[in-house]
């Protein structure tokens, strides 16, 4: 499990540390309390939820988009400096095959920082039954000491720290 990675405060020996801004606004929500047995375990590895009622996903950073999945809602893209991340919006979305999720994005592209990643319509899926969640997780974190997520309650989309990864 890649949660191991996750901390709970700053570790004490670090030479760097990365600020990765939230990719919607809404309130903070850890892993562990998110209703997805592989995202609450770390599967997917260390990261941060957010319940909102936004409907656009941004970048948090400058990116090389490397995965489309429009039937799980998400979002794969890679840092100028190496890091993976996965932007997944919802839960159990497969039944509904992708309808709502909007993206102009290809795979390979270059994108910058608070760029739009998709759209989805929060209020269609509130109505077919998913939980208005975006979840944000590192898929490679072997290089990092650690990241730690906010302890801000509610964030701002591109603007608000997310999670700090220790370098």
């Amino acid at each position: 499990m890649l949660i191991e990675k996750q901390l709970t405060s700053p570790p004490e020996q670090f030479k760097k540390t990365i600020p990765i801004a939230s990719p919607v606004s809404g309130q903070c929500v850890l892993l562990q309390h998110v209703n997805d047995d592989l995202i609450n375990v770390g599967a997917w590895g260390p990261g941060l939820a957010l319940t909102t009622a936004s409907s656009k996903v941004v970048s948090p950073f400058n990116a090389t988009v490397m995965k489309i999945d429009p039937l799980d809602y998400s979002i794969e893209i890679k840092s100028s400096f190496g890091l993976k991340c996965r932007i997944k919006y919802g839960l159990h979305t497969q039944m509904l095959h992708g309808a709502q999720f909007l993206t102009q994005l290809r795979q390979g592209e270059q994108i910058k920082a608070g760029a739009m990643l998709f759209s989805v319509n929060s209020a269609w899926l509130k109505q077919q039954g998913v939980e208005n969640i975006c979840i944000m997780t590192l898929l490679n974190t072997k290089a990092l000491i650690g990241v730690l997520p906010t302890h801000q309650k509610f964030v701002d989309a591109g603007s608000d720290t997310l999670l700090t990864l220790y370098i």
